[in-house]
């Protein structure tokens, strides 16, 4: 059993040498393993390298891409237009290390905030504010994989604005006017010769600066803030002095009216939906109105007035009917007037927006004056009786300054901005919501509402109807108005230089015949509408087209007077040039023009 035991048991060596191998294997399999770790280790080593080099190059791309976007926008608005702005953003990529096999591409749109959403239009709303560049750019890997296209895109924009003032008064520059003027205004005396109020008229201040001044954060914030004229002179005395920007006179002129005003009431700095105030900005992005100027004395006089507070005079005591002797029906009405108006300031962007109306654009007129008069006619034997309500909405000298274009270039004398005129002697409508044309600073006066101008109760039998005459539309809404103005719009186009002799320029209805063949046009045109004027009877309309009957007429009327007319403009134009007269004046004044640096915003 012993001698079996001995036999059985492996001997020494023999353990050592299958231990060996045994070893030997585990050695192999550790360093397989270790081989494949190290493998893993220098692939991901070497993808980290592939990786690290696309985003560097997706950096510098973007970084092309961003410079790109910046020189189109910078160019977009001088001539050329997006040509110029894609010719500028390729020529930049290239030089700031864009190396794709083709030119980056370039959109030019508009980029706007509507209904508070930013975003980039390329439908061809004008004007072209914005460029988006989109640079690709074929990356091959070092180690892994076959190469790729990285992309970036990058979007800027430059918003060129104007800023101007229009006027519709006749009165030439001159110190006991302008002086009587204001000082009727402050209530107080105010004593500047000519020179001082010539200095004030070119003085222009920088908006951004007037914000920081009175110490507001932002123009959205100058806008919804509220100041003194006093305040507001006091602010422009130390920017233009601050800035040396004016000469010892004008600042010293600033002192005077400062001091005139002596506080006083607070007016609004920007426009509301109720009120005007000292500044119209057509711009949806307020804070791009900070490089923008406007002229000193201009918003003094517009300052002087709001402050003054409700320009309209009330004339219903001194007009009323029932004062009048002989007059013994009960009459009632309301009338104001607002006359003298001072210049309308407006700062903002050239072109239309999506509702087709100008984004800058600046209303003014001599004389406003509103009525509404009630009368009460009572029943008198068989006839009904009678309620006449007429509100009446007029003004005489009246005009609107639109911002047409703008066109920005390497240097200011180069640079233009075009501002389309309308002027005219008389506007006039018939509406239920004329009255609310005595506040209007920024486009030409309407009546949106129609109006019942007479209703009457007609006795029948056993009861009574009533029946109501009344002028506009009901769908659209609208009141029944007339203009006489000049024929065509005239074009005023200004150079962005300050100071020079086309800042100030003027345009007139001296062609009065065809201006009055234009406002027959405009009513015969008015009258082919049915609901121009009709009659409701128990609130359904009897006879919805009163208006047919004199139309016809007035057809004849305005196609057998309008050659009539339009020859008397060969006589009287002429005439009045010869005599140095004008009628229906509106002069621009055109206070700056902005052309901004551009930014990315996408």
């Amino acid at each position: 059993m012993a001698l079996t035991d001995i036999r059985c048991r492996p001997s020494m060596p023999l353990r050592r040498e299958r231990f060996l191998r045994a070893s030997v294997r585990r050695q192999r399999g550790a360093a397989a393993v270790l081989a494949a770790v190290w493998i893993g280790a220098a692939v991901a080593a070497l993808g980290v390298i592939d990786v690290g080099n696309v985003y560097l190059v997706r950096r510098q791309l973007q970084r092309a891409a961003d410079m790109a976007a910046v020189a189109g926008a910078q160019t977009i608005g001088m001539a050329g237009g997006c040509a110029t702005a894609t010719a500028s953003a390729r020529q930049s990529a290239a030089q700031n290390g864009y190396k794709g096999t083709d030119p980056v591409s370039v959109l030019c749109g508009r980029w706007s905030a509507t209904g508070g959403a930013a975003q980039f239009d390329t439908s061809g709303a004008a004007p072209l504010n914005a460029v988006q560049v989109t640079a690709t750019q074929s990356v091959r890997h070092f180690f892994i994989g076959p190469a790729r296209d990285v992309q970036a895109v990058a979007t800027a924009k430059a918003v060129d604005t104007a800023s101007f003032a229009l006027s519709t008064s006749l009165a030439t520059l001159s110190g006991g006017a302008i002086n009587g003027l204001l000082g009727a205004l402050l209530g107080a005396n105010v004593s500047l010769d000519v020179a001082a109020w010539q200095a004030l008229a070119s003085a222009n201040v920088k908006l951004g600066d007037l914000a920081t001044q009175l110490g507001v954060a932002s123009m959205n914030d100058l806008l919804d803030s509220n100041t003194t004229v006093a305040d507001l002179a006091g602010a422009m005395a130390t920017v233009l002095s601050r800035n040396r920007a004016a000469s010892a006179s004008v600042t010293s002129a600033l002192a005077t009216i400062q001091a005139a005003a002596n506080g006083g009431p607070k007016l609004a700095l920007g426009d509301s939906a109720g009120a005007p105030g000292l500044l119209a900005i057509g711009l949806a992005d307020k804070q791009a109105a900070a490089s923008a100027t406007i002229s000193a004395l201009d918003a003094l006089l517009v300052a002087a007035e709001l402050a003054h507070g409700n320009s309209a005079l009330d004339l219903g005591a001194a007009l009323d009917p029932s004062a009048i002797p002989g007059v013994t029906l009960p009459v009632g009405l309301t009338a104001k007037a607002a006359i003298l108006q001072p210049p309308v300031i407006a700062v903002g962007e050239a072109g239309v927006d999506s509702s087709a109306n100008y984004r800058t654009s600046a209303h003014a007129a001599q004389v406003r004056v509103y009525l509404d008069l009630k009368l009460q006619v009572p029943p008198i034997l068989l006839l009904p009786g009678v309620t006449v309500d007429l509100p009446l909405y007029v003004e005489a000298a009246q005009g609107t300054a639109d911002l047409a274009a703008t066109q920005c270039a390497a240097s200011r004398a180069a640079s233009t901005s075009t501002i389309v005129v309308h002027t005219g002697i008389a506007n006039a409508c018939i509406g239920g919501d004329a009255a609310s044309n005595m506040s209007n600073p920024t486009s030409p006066s309407t009546c949106q509402q129609p109006a019942t101008i007479a209703s009457l109760t007609v006795p029948l039998l056993l009861t009574s109807v009533s029946a109501n005459i009344n002028v506009g539309g009901f769908s659209p809404p609208s009141g029944l108005p007339a203009t006489l103005q000049a024929a065509e719009p005239a074009t005023l186009t200004f150079n962005g230089v300050a100071g020079d002799a086309d800042d100030y320029q003027s345009a007139n209805t001296n062609g009065l015949g065809s201006a009055t063949s234009g406002l027959l046009a405009q009513l015969a045109a008015r009258l082919e509408q049915p609901d121009t004027l009709f009659v409701t009877v128990g609130g359904a309309t009897a006879n919805p087209a009163v208006s047919s009957a004199v139309q016809p007429l007035l057809t004849f009327l305005v196609g057998a007077l309008t050659p009539l007319l339009n020859g008397l403009d060969t006589l009287l134009v002429p005439l009045l040039q010869l005599l140095g007269a004008q009628v229906g004046v509106s002069t621009v004044h055109a206070i700056s023009q902005t052309c901004s640096d551009a930014r990315l915003v996408n």
